[in-house]
């Protein structure tokens, strides 16, 4: 038994007070064929410092073997230390048979370290030397994907395809350029695309960006039927059961919309947007208390997110609930009171409850970040003329019309008002 495998055995065996005696002597006596056998088992083995000592050994005997640098390399970025990496991986000529590998570990590298332009200006040097090599081109199709260059990733995709290629990395290819094609609003080739990558291999999340496809075209029951085939084969896709909801409202089946986003909530009782989803469909039945229940439920959850207390703040609203909107921003934190949309629920608020003072101040506030909203100026022009401040009143008309100069017969009549 040689030194290496006692190294292997140690381990497996659970001595591992042992193992670096062992290693050492593998490094004194062992032959440099089993030595690199004894590096790899470590790497699968998870001993990475053990295995960076093995391969910086060989390295020792072998200062040209750069295929050892690269793996030694990429041992390094999975630790963390990314100088150590990319000192290996410079060290490599441009003339070695492992000059392309060590391009694309460092595409790899600073691409996930959200440098995709230095990533694609090594893949793109990469390509140079072996224009035809498909892992190159994929690499590129995915860089551009993730920087939204979907025409670019499209043509690389689409040269994976032409060279019958259906799968790299794990990766379908029409299913990449389905969702490319989504991306550029080009449903019809995503469609056709992604049905191809289906014919395949089934994925629940392919069948999810087909299901959304399918609702961009307007063919809902065929959303519909999609939707359902993404849920069924992985029920914990909480964006499934948003967009088939999504398709239910779209055929005015809103009792089905809140069915299955309750089904989601039996899956996800944690998901804050599932109860936003479940309350306004609630609000849309004009189920109320079922609604304000849902609203409930997720400030439990999370009782100071601001997508919660403003969404219920409206509903309330809508409710003509005035008081218990006072008392929900009473009890929400102070950066949440000072959002813009909150001031000016409760401008409207105070208003409605006859607290002028309060309303003035809050519609004062609210004009400082919400003077390019529409509807906004347009409630704050109305205050302003039954609060008698004219020329206030007659400074957001102004901001009104240089936004939108369109006729408006309610904008109208406040300025005519103005004149008299």
């Amino acid at each position: 038994m040689t030194n290496s495998e006692k190294v292997i055995q140690a381990i497996q065996s659970g001595n591992l007070e042992e193992v670096d005696e062992w290693i050492q002597l593998a490094l004194d006596e062992d032959d440099e064929e089993t030595l690199y056998l004894l590096g790899n088992s470590l790497y699968q083995l998870g001993f990475l410092e053990e295995t960076k000592k093995v391969y910086n050994h060989l390295i020792d005997i072998n200062p040209q073997d750069d295929e050892l640098k690269i793996y030694l390399a990429e041992i390094e970025i999975e630790e963390g230390n990314e100088l150590e990496a990319l000192e290996l991986l410079h060290s490599i000529e441009n003339t070695s048979s492992s000059y392309t590998q060590s391009l694309l570990v460092q595409a790899d590298y600073y691409h996930l370290n959200g440098l995709p332009e230095v990533s694609i200006q090594k893949l793109e040097e990469a390509e140079e030397l072996i224009p035809q090599e498909p892992v190159i081109k994929f690499a590129l199709a995915e860089v551009y994907f993730t920087i939204a260059e979907y025409q670019l990733a499209v043509n690389y995709y689409e040269f994976l395809i032409e060279e019958g290629l259906e799968e790299i990395a794990g990766t379908l290819i029409n299913a990449r350029l389905g969702n490319a094609y989504l991306m550029l609003g080009n449903y019809e080739k995503a469609i056709e695309n992604l049905n191809e990558a289906l014919s395949f291999k089934d994925d629940p999340e392919v069948y999810y960006q087909l299901g959304f496809a399918y609702i961009q075209k307007e063919e809902f029951y065929q959303a519909i039927d999609t939707l359902k085939q993404a849920k069924e084969m992985d029920p914990s896709l909480i964006s499934v059961y948003i967009l088939l909801a999504e398709a239910y409202q779209q055929l005015n089946d809103l009792e089905q919309s809140l069915q299955t986003i309750e089904e989601g909530l039996t899956v996800n009782e944690m998901n804050i947007e599932l109860y936003l989803k479940a309350a306004e469909y609630a609000g849309k039945l004009n189920i109320n208390e079922k609604a304000s229940n849902f609203y409930h439920e997720a400030l439990d959850i999370e009782p100071e997110n601001e997508r919660i207390l403003l969404r219920y703040a409206e509903f309330l609203n809508h409710l003509d609930q005035y008081e218990e909107i006072i008392e929900l921003f009473e009890k929400a934190p102070e950066s949440v009171r000072s959002l813009p949309e909150a001031l000016w629920l409760l401008a409207t608020t105070n208003n409605e409850l006859d607290e002028y003072d309060q309303a003035r101040d809050y519609f004062d506030q609210a004009y400082n970040e919400l003077n390019d909203h529409l509807d906004f100026l347009k409630d704050y022009a109305f205050f302003l003329r039954e609060d008698g401040q004219r020329e206030k009143m007659h400074e957001v008309l102004e901001r009104y019309t240089s936004i939108n100069p369109e006729y408006d017969e309610e904008i109208a009549s406040l300025k005519e008002d103005y004149l008299y």
